[in-house]
């Protein structure tokens, strides 16, 4: 048991590594300099949390596999996915352009002051980044890192198709001590384990967040001004191309892949439930999501509680629950699953994510907005029919964008719930996957993506 928590714990901590390092590099140019592809880069922030992990698997066996592009262009029989290394190369690259995201936005609005002075007393440009931006991002790192740990820990579709043999981490032990060796004893001192570890993290997280709000609290931030590409070129190149090989090549695999078996996939009646049955339970967990991130956050705003630590804690506690241990727990309490189980566990799990999308819009709102609000209305719920919705209609749009597309991607919670005679087209694709039908999988996991995507892309547009 605990040889399967410390491989866990091993493969979540040089995950984050890797994630880190490429996510603080590619930071650097994105939030210092000019470059053709800077926007693309960070509008990439959102794949971790859009994107489902079976994608990236399916787009690592097309590309990285035995019988992938790789092997079939060199003539090789070449492949380091199904073990270790493999896992944490894909989880790793999977999440880099979460933290490339969180730090960019905090290295664009560093305060100037010590690094000039620094630079002044003597010290170069290397020696200044190590003595004071690295520790001025510090918190910024760390806020990153901490969702991709728990990203990484939590880890479950990229596990089960990689895992070596022998090989097993807390989330796939507890699904099949459910599904396959019905040792629910084993199975509950698992998910005690890997809670207890996530709430520690989580708890960590909150102080970080909390933190990092308090010391910029007051600070009138100026975006620095972007330079071109100097020398740096040639660390620029290699990241760039390690991007292209361990990320961009492998999405892109996907839908090549799955291109010719789309007609194939139209003609399935089985793809057009599952595709309803996702829509659905997208836009309801979706809407749940957004209505309960919205009335929370502006019943804190309202009474002035925002620096109550139990009220900005709650939010974030699901972060410590994985989606197999909350539908096994689901699943004992109410024998069987079902379609407004499903909804109700994706709108647990994932209603955070929506909070803080719709916090920081209704922290944005004026002192102005709220005099208003109280003057031209006659009581609450009209301020908030006529005042506030109106007024964070783009936020609660772009919230409901993601959580739409995180539940369009979760096959995990669908899996272990069971639900006889229902799929959604991410479970399909699993299913799809797991009978060898790689090409349809990836021609239904590139709809998936490629749905996801649009959704994204629509909600920066509206912002």
């Amino acid at each position: 048991m605990f040889q399967i928590y410390f491989y866990t714990l091993k493969i979540a901590v040089f995950s984050t590594l890797i994630a880190a390092v490429i996510g603080l590099i590619t930071s650097f140019f994105t939030a210092n300099r000019k470059f053709y592809g800077r926007r693309l880069l960070l509008s990439l922030s959102a794949i971790p949390l859009c994107i489902p992990p079976l994608i990236v698997a399916l787009g690592y066996v097309g590309f990285w596999g035995v019988n992938g592009f790789v092997n079939k262009l060199f003539g090789t029989n070449f492949s380091f996915l199904y073990s270790t290394l493999g896992i944490v190369i894909a989880q790793g690259f999977y999440n880099f352009p979460l933290v490339t995201g969180i730090v960019t936005d905090a290295w664009q609005k560093l305060p100037s002051e010590q690094a000039s002075a620094a630079s002044l007393l003597g010290a170069n440009r290397c020696r200044v980044f190590f003595t004071v931006t690295l520790h001025q991002l510090s918190g910024a790192i760390a806020a990153a890192c901490i969702p991709v740990f728990l990203f990484s820990f939590f880890s479950f579709m990229i596990v089960m198709l990689f895992s070596p043999p022998g090989q097993s981490t807390l989330e796939v032990e507890i699904y099949h001590s459910i599904r396959s060796t019905l040792d629910i004893c084993s199975g509950a001192k698992l998910a005690v384990m890997e809670t207890s570890t996530a709430l520690g993290i989580v708890a960590l997280y909150s102080f970080i967040i909390r933190k990092s709000q308090s010391s910029s609290a007051g600070i009138d931030f100026v975006v620095q001004p972007e330079k071109r590409l100097g020398r740096e070129i040639f660390i620029f190149i290699p990241i760039i191309c390690m991007i292209l090989i361990f990320f961009a090549f492998p999405f892109i695999s996907v839908f090549v892949s799955g291109l010719a078996s789309v007609t194939k996939l139209f003609a399935s009646p089985t793809f057009w439930s599952a595709a309803r049955n996702s829509v659905l339970t997208g836009f309801c967990t979706g809407f749940l999501c957004t209505f309960l991130a919205f009335f929370y956050s502006l019943f804190i705003k309202l009474s002035r509680r925002q620096g109550n630590f139990i009220l900005q804690t709650l939010p974030i506690i699901p972060m410590a629950i994985s989606s197999v241990v909350i539908s096994w727990g689901a699943s004992l309490i109410f024998r069987k699953g079902n379609v407004f189980m499903l909804i109700a566990l994706q709108t647990l799990l994932y209603w955070p994510v929506a909070y803080r999308h719709v916090q920081s819009g209704i922290n944005r709102l004026t002192p102005e907005t709220d005099m208003a609000a109280a003057i031209l209305s006659r009581g609450l719920f009209d301020s908030i029919l006529r005042v506030y919705i109106p007024e964070c209609m783009p936020i609660l749009l772009s919230s409901f964008g993601f959580c739409f597309a995180m539940s369009l991607g979760d096959a995990t919670i669908p899996l272990v719930l069971s639900i006889r005679g229902f799929s959604t087209l991410a479970l399909y694709t699993y299913n799809l996957a797991g009978a060898y039908r790689f090409n349809q999988a990836c021609a239904c996991g590139g709809i998936v993506a490629l749905i996801s995507m649009i959704i994204f892309f629509t909600k920066r547009g509206s912002r």
